[in-house]
């Protein structure tokens, strides 16, 4: 105290005092999609329920999003792809930097990008299509707003420009975020990670993440993906895959061999009924493993502490000789030093000790101690156990509090949620009314299509790990 003798005083009575932590896969969409009328539904049509809505605002839901999670001790987060459909992607781009900024979390921005697989996963876009009567193929093919930059020039061109404005951002990190290896084309891959590697930059991508998927990485990588992707110069410490529900041994070892985090997403695939990942096999092979929420959890919040529970929980094999479940130590790194790494700021975040940013969460430890905690139960074992995000006392950022005993100290988070909501009822409806009909028949016409693809998929993936799923994986299309 004799140093900083205006130093703040903070009681942190009875609280458990570690680095922030970090969500390393989300989308920045501050209310939940149940909250704004998308239903759970498997992935693939699930994504298609935007078609028939209209436009929301990336600002106030960005900061609506970072406010959600200091609130739940998050300090760090990746914004993964996202486009808001207005034809104007640098400006939402920008629009979601200004809310994260202002709410004074740190981010890791993903420019996004795709050049395929709009309608339906590539190869089978043309037969889709031709199946479909003359209006929804018109609609279908009518000239859209681009989601993205363009192609990889355009791209390259947009980081280039975002690099002059937040390269040297204290909270603000860039990086690509090709959305997808059955949405991006080899020839884009190519540029982006030629670009990402010069720069030094990370690639952030979605991968693996449903069985139908799967089937589509069969036909268009017969050589497995990431190996494809490695040929491509996309595979390094710094490239990160998101969800990976669906990987096999072969796959892993290329994650493992060049370094890559998988971000595990639980609740998410749970609800958008894409399995479970094998992620106690992952970290056998030696895969490093992070953890996100993806906007879409288990209970519809940004409890990151109870989806790595989650993830945990899923990951213990009902097989004595299988490989174990994560330590305690394995499941804090995934919230915090291995987080740090998929956001590009290993080494600077995720531990306490010097030089590192002044990133913090405590959490109250009355949950996890009362009623009773015996003397034998180690503290942290108790804690990720029992602890949820609602017993946050402090979040700070760049030792700047941010969130205390259950209140915002940025005047600019006060008035977000009123905001971010009035944005979601003006977009309630889609701008073409008829695009509401459309969607919704266009939900049958994926659902025809992707249960065949599932009937495929399961005749041809094989492991235990799998075979619970894969019994009733048919029926989640059937049903809808």
């Amino acid at each position: 105290m004799t140093r900083w003798p205006d130093a703040e005083i903070v009681d942190l009575d009875d609280c458990l005092l570690m680095p922030g932590l970090v969500n390393a896969h989300q989308h920045g969409r501050g209310l939940s999609q149940l909250q704004i009328g998308h239903h759970d539904r498997p992935l693939e049509t699930w994504i298609a329920q935007r078609r028939g809505r209209g436009l929301l605002d990336p600002y106030p839901l960005a900061k609506l999003t970072a406010a959600n999670m200091l609130a739940n001790g998050v300090t760090t987060a990746v914004q993964a792809n996202f486009s808001f459909g207005t034809g104007n992607y640098e400006q939402e781009f920008r629009d979601q930097c200004r809310g994260y900024d202002e709410a004074g979390l740190r981010v890791t921005m993903c420019v996004g990008a795709m050049d395929r697989g709009g309608v339906v996963y590539p190869p089978r876009e043309a037969c889709f299509m031709a199946d479909l009567d003359d209006e929804m193929q018109s609609w279908l093919s009518m000239p859209s707003s681009a989601a993205y930059a363009g192609d990889g020039s355009a791209t390259v061109a947009l980081m280039s420009r975002l690099l002059a404005d937040f390269g040297d951002h204290d909270r603000i990190r860039l990086c690509y975020g090709p959305a997808g290896p059955q949405w991006v084309s080899d020839e884009l891959w190519a540029v982006l990670a030629g670009d990402a590697n010069d720069r030094g930059l990370g690639l952030h991508m979605h991968a693996l993440e449903s069985p139908v998927q799967h089937r589509a990485m069969k036909e268009l990588y017969p050589e497995g993906v990431f190996r494809r992707l490695e040929r491509l110069g996309a595979m390094s410490e710094r490239t990160v895959v998101a969800h990976c529900v669906w990987a096999d041994d072969a796959d892993a070892e290329v994650l493992a061999r060049t370094g890559a985090t998988v971000v595990r997403n639980p609740g998410c695939n749970l609800r958008l009924s894409n399995g479970v990942a094998p992620m106690a096999r992952y970290m056998s092979q030696g895969v490093r493993m992070a953890i996100g929420t993806d906007n879409h959890t288990m209970a519809d919040d940004e409890d990151l502490l109870a989806e790595l529970r989650l993830a945990n929980y899923l990951a213990r094999q009902p097989d004595w000789n299988g490989p174990p479940a994560p330590e305690v130590d394995d499941l804090l790194a995934m919230a915090t030093t291995n987080g740090a790494i998929a956001a590009q700021y290993g080494g600077e975040v995720g531990e306490i000790k010097v030089g590192m940013r002044a990133d913090l969460a405590a959490f109250s430890l009355k949950r996890t101690r009362e009623p009773l905690i015996d003397p034998d139960m180690p503290l942290m074992e108790a804690f990720l156990a029992r602890a949820q995000g609602r017993d946050t006392k402090l979040t700070m950022v760049d030792g700047r509090i941010l969130y205390r005993d259950g209140q915002f100290t940025n005047s600019n988070l006060l008035d977000v949620e009123i905001e971010a909501v009035s944005s979601a009822r003006a977009a309630r409806m889609p701008a073409v009314l008829a695009n509401r009909d459309r969607a919704q028949r266009l939900h049958g016409h994926l659902c025809d299509h992707y249960s065949g693809y599932m009937a495929e998929a399961i005749s041809e993936i094989q492991g235990p790990d799998l075979g619970y799923f894969l019994e009733s994986a048919c029926a989640v299309y059937d049903d809808e």
